[in-house]
């Protein structure tokens, strides 16, 4: 009968818990999105350039979003497509309350993203979504419009020389490209049968403002360098890295 009592008591103890524990349960604070702030744009026609790529291209500000009940974190994330897409196939970028700076390179990478032709004025569908949790329904912010120009990553530099009469200017002067602009170019050059002065120097623009020689076997801009020379006539291939100086020439 001892037995019996003692094992009642435990019985009764663990469902005691068991419906305390349950109780607990069900009076659990649960967290929801409230209400989202209006989002606005510090221009609605932000200029974009490679040169200005680590530079701000606009500010995009909102309120923090409401959230009711439980105070759990929000993530917010920009969402960027092109207009009257309905955010199909938008782009995010991370974003935080109550403003967030895109930069010129972030914006332009999420249009050639989308697909949009460098130097072509396009409209895109910009809006803040915001989250508490993966599973749970996002909430949007309002959606504004901005007209954008997206350019090109590639840039250029120059090869002006005796072959061609030293001069930069021409619209036909020979360029290296660098599809990403990280300093490493190559192209081809075409020293024509006739050429008799083969020197050759690298402009990074189509002027002698700035001209790259030789000297010590690498790349100079002083007045102690060089000119670079093509060995002969014929097609070469030239590669040219301005973050180590370095250039290879090969036909």
């Amino acid at each position: 009968m001892k037995k019996l009592f003692i094992s009642f008591l435990a019985i009764s103890s663990a469902l005691l818990m068991l419906f305390s524990a349950c109780k607990k349960d069900g009076t659990q604070t649960v967290a929801s999105i409230g209400n989202t702030g209006t989002l606005t744009a510090s221009t609605t026609t932000p200029a974009l350039s490679l040169a200005t790529t680590a530079n701000s291209a606009l500010i995009l500000s909102f309120p923090a979003t409401a959230v009711n009940g439980y105070q759990a974190a929000i993530t917010y994330t920009i969402q960027i497509d092109k207009k009257g897409n309905n955010f199909a196939s938008a782009r995010e970028i991370v974003a935080t309350a109550p403003a967030t700076d895109v930069s010129v390179g972030t914006i332009n990478t999420v249009l050639l993203n989308l697909g949009l032709t460098t130097g072509v004025s396009t409209q895109i569908d910009v809006r803040v979504k915001s989250v508490i949790a993966a599973n749970a329904t996002p909430a949007y912010s309002n959606t504004i419009n901005l007209t954008v120009t997206p350019y090109t990553l590639t840039s250029y530099i120059y090869v002006p020389g005796g072959y061609q009469g030293w001069d930069p200017t021409k619209a036909d002067v020979p360029s290296l490209a660098s599809p990403s602009s990280n300093g490493i170019y190559d192209g081809t050059v075409v020293v024509p049968a006739t050429t008799t002065d083969f020197g050759f120097k690298i402009t990074p623009a189509k002027s002698w403002a700035v001209s790259y020689g030789v000297l010590g076997g690498l790349l100079n801009t002083t007045d102690k360098s060089t000119n670079l020379a093509f060995p002969s006539a014929g097609t070469f291939k030239l590669h040219v890295d301005l973050n180590t100086l370095t250039y290879t020439l090969s036909k």
